[in-house]
């Protein structure tokens, strides 16, 4: 920590009363002593965020006030955690630092090649919903101003958080009622309109032309405990991933299509098939990171093989490997082995082997996630669908009673997998 950090932090918590007049001693795991450790930029960001979590519950405005100040750090791994700290603890200090985020990302303009802003506006967008004071809502409507998927379905999450507002009901279900926009985030809308209690229904209802995340590609959220070192990752909290298959039309709404491998005490368990953000995102505890893919990227072919090795396997009842050394099956699986082993299968290799063994094993979310290339990210249809002659078909046996099997009217899918530019 530089000198002039450490005389902040001190006159900070002498102020607050924390540290001893006489000796500034603490007791180890002291809050003098834990605010230290947050705010040492000579530590790596691993070690800031443990401390900072030990503080997250703190109601000294002191305290709450450093930890509100650490969302600007210049470290990207201790900006997201302060974030989602501010989220998991609702400090209504942090609004204006968590706007600030989002609007310096959206301003700048530029998109997805900037992996460390674009992350922690999204983690941002997700900590304003959860801390929910007023006018987050219509923040996040301004946010929505945006062709970009991951961030639309991030505020729509963020909106749909604050029960009891009308405005945001009302909006949310414009969303999901335009064929205009495209089906994964519709998807979400339906979703949280059912958080709201406002769940809608709508005879006939059809498909969007775009679904705004490739049928194949890989799609990320946060981990199993949220912590800033999971899956070892000392920089940022991208900690699960799953398959995006597609969307589907059933019982008067629109499902989002996802293939995912977590532990066996979620519902459903293990290596499964799923039809909500809800469930990706582990009840919308963490954002959802966006989709990538392989540079480059899988051809029609393979995208069919993908989506339909994906929805073959969350069906044979396939269990987590807790201890990942069976990370890419053939029978256990965690969920980044999960995506690695249906992309391989398909003829593509995510990251280099090196991660996978020996001294780079256990292969990480973040890996991965580091390794590929951001998706197409379409909110806005751009296309119509493609002639069904350039359209690789799906299993018909996987279809014929909605993509998972799912009760009540006939489902129809959209997988739409594009075909390849002519040469």
């Amino acid at each position: 920590m530089n000198t002039t950090s450490y005389l902040l932090t001190s006159l900070f918590l002498a102020q607050a009363g924390l540290l001893s007049a006489q000796t500034g001693a603490s007791a180890p795991g002291s809050t003098r002593e834990l605010l230290l450790a947050a705010t040492d930029h000579t530590k790596d960001s691993r070690a800031r965020c443990e401390a900072m979590k030990a503080l997250g519950d703190s109601k000294d405005e002191t305290v709450r006030y450093i930890l509100t100040k650490a969302i600007m750090d210049p470290d990207a791994g201790v900006q997201s955690c302060a974030s989602i700290i501010a989220g998991e603890t609702r400090n209504p200090q942090a609004v204006d630092l968590l706007l600030k985020n989002v609007k310096g990302y959206l301003a700048a303009g530029s998109g997805e090649k900037s992996v460390i802003p674009r992350l922690a506006a999204i983690n941002s967008i997700w900590a304003l919903g959860e801390i929910g004071s007023k006018g987050i809502a219509l923040e996040l409507r301004e946010f929505y101003r945006t062709p970009d998927t991951t961030l639309k379905i991030n505020n729509l999450i963020g909106m749909g958080k604050q029960h009891g507002d009308a405005a945001a009901a009302a909006f949310i279900k414009s969303v999901a009622l335009s064929p205009e926009e495209a089906g994964a985030v519709r998807a979400a809308a339906f979703e949280m309109l059912e958080e709201m209690g406002e769940k809608l229904t709508v005879p006939g209802l059809a498909l969007s032309a775009d679904i705004g995340i490739p049928p194949g590609d890989i799609i990320y959220s946060g981990g199993l405990t949220g912590e800033i070192n999971e899956w070892v990752s000392p920089d940022l909290p991208v900690g699960h991933s799953g398959i995006l298959v597609g969307t589907e039309a059933g019982n008067g709404r629109i499902y989002v299509l996802i293939g995912d491998c977590v532990p066996g005490f979620f519902t459903p368990p293990d290596v499964r098939n799923i039809k909500a953000w809800k469930n990706f995102t582990h009840q919308f505890k963490y954002p959802y990171y966006g989709n990538k893919t392989t540079s480059p990227a899988p051809t029609a072919e393979q995208r069919a093989k993908i989506v339909a090795l994906s929805l073959e396997l969350g069906t044979k009842g396939y269990k987590y490997d807790y201890t990942h050394i069976s990370q890419k099956g053939p029978v256990k699986f965690d969920c980044v082995g999960y995506s690695e082993y249906i992309y391989e299968s398909a003829g593509l290799n995510p990251t280099d082997n090196s991660y996978e063994s020996g001294l780079g094993w256990p292969l990480t979310p973040w890996e991965q996630y580091s390794s590929l290339v951001s998706g197409k990210s379409r909110a806005v249809v751009v296309s119509p669908f493609p002639p069904a002659s350039e359209v690789p078909a799906v299993p018909a046996e996987m279809l014929k009673k909605g993509l998972f099997g799912a009760a009540g009217e006939p489902a129809k899918a959209n997988i739409i997998i594009e075909p390849e530019p002519a040469k």
